[in-house]
């Protein structure tokens, strides 16, 4: 699906594949197409036919099919500027009849020139639709300039990490009470699907914060000097997010050695149980032993009361061990 918003004179319209050829003949006014899973004839209709973008853009634009997509970053090609965005998403998924909370990774790619601005993605968008909102409300959205536009786009993606930062510190919360309460094997699943999901918000934010800070340090000049301040609010909030991440980070850290060392703890305890019995058994495997030989005369064999003597001993023996036990603070 194609979407071509015009902006001309405070008014917003939409233009077809072929008045987007005519305006591009004669441009006057600004442009915004958004390219929402588009085929194939469609992006070569409009980013190779129309816009003429570089095959390596172009290439680079289309890994959007794949699961995690490309990394961010930015190209200047003079007349325009090729930025790739990684929104992401908290999911339910189910692994194995268990159900978990798994963060994904999409693709948007976006090129920005003067007066055109062209994102393209394979998956819906909420900052795509958040944008298009915007410009129904008020057409300056759009008139304000492309490199404005994209802003919003970019700036409605960091905040929706907001929201997912905050579910996973829930998250942390439950697993940290978890592993000092009913420490199970799937507490360790939990912690390693933790683990998993921060580091992938954190391998987003650190390449996402150094194209929002090339874009907005002045180094491109398709990003005006008025919009830079935007460029640099967003990624103050990145940055605040990705130190985030990173304290979840050595926090989820922190859970797996606490969790380590609590189970380590309970395996301690039981071999030191089992050792405790094993220890007191051993004399009375002894003495059933020495009686148990097959000899003709047995201390205690005819004695009536033999038996009932020979426990007697053997129980005395084990309080005695236990008694030990007890004085050298072992149980």
């Amino acid at each position: 699906m194609v979407n071509i918003f015009h902006y001309q004179d405070n008014n917003i319209r939409r233009l077809n594949i072929k008045e987007l050829n005519q305006y591009l003949q004669k441009p006057e006014g600004l442009v915004w197409i958004d390219m929402e899973d588009p085929q194939e004839a469609e992006e070569e209709t409009i980013l190779i036919s129309l816009m003429d973008f570089h095959p390596l853009a172009i290439e680079d634009c289309q890994k959007g099919k794949e699961e995690e997509g490309h990394l961010p970053k930015v190209e200047d090609f003079d007349d325009y500027l090729f930025i790739i965005f990684n929104p992401i998403e908290f999911i339910l998924v189910n692994d194995k009849g268990k159900k978990q909370w798994e963060i994904k990774t999409s693709q948007m790619s976006a090129f920005l020139s003067k007066k055109i601005l062209v994102t393209h993605h394979y998956k819906p968008q909420r900052s795509i639709t958040y944008a298009i909102q915007m410009l129904s409300k008020n057409p300056q959205t759009l008139g304000k300039g492309p490199d404005y536009l994209f802003h919003l786009i970019i700036d409605d993606i960091v905040d929706s990490y907001t929201p997912i930062l905050d579910n996973l510190d829930e998250a942390i919360d439950i697993v940290e009470e978890e592993v000092f309460k009913t420490p199970t094997q799937d507490t360790m699943f939990d912690i390693l699907q933790l683990k998993k999901n921060i580091m992938t918000i954190r391998r987003v934010a650190i390449y996402q914060r150094e194209m929002l800070h090339r874009l907005s340090r002045g180094e491109f000049l398709l990003i005006t000097e008025d919009e830079m301040i935007y460029y640099r609010n967003v990624y103050d909030h990145l940055v605040r997010m990705s130190d985030l991440a990173d304290s979840y980070r050595d926090m989820v850290a922190g859970l797996l050695d606490a969790y380590l060392s609590v189970t380590s703890n309970r395996l301690n305890q039981v071999m030191k149980v089992l050792t405790i019995i094993s220890t007191i058994f051993l004399p009375l495997s002894f003495i059933t032993g020495f009686f148990g030989m097959n000899f003709r005369v047995i201390p205690l064999a005819e004695m009536e009361w033999g038996i009932g003597i020979a426990a007697l001993f053997m129980g005395l023996v084990a309080g005695w061990m236990l008694l030990i036990f007890k004085r050298k603070k072992w149980i």
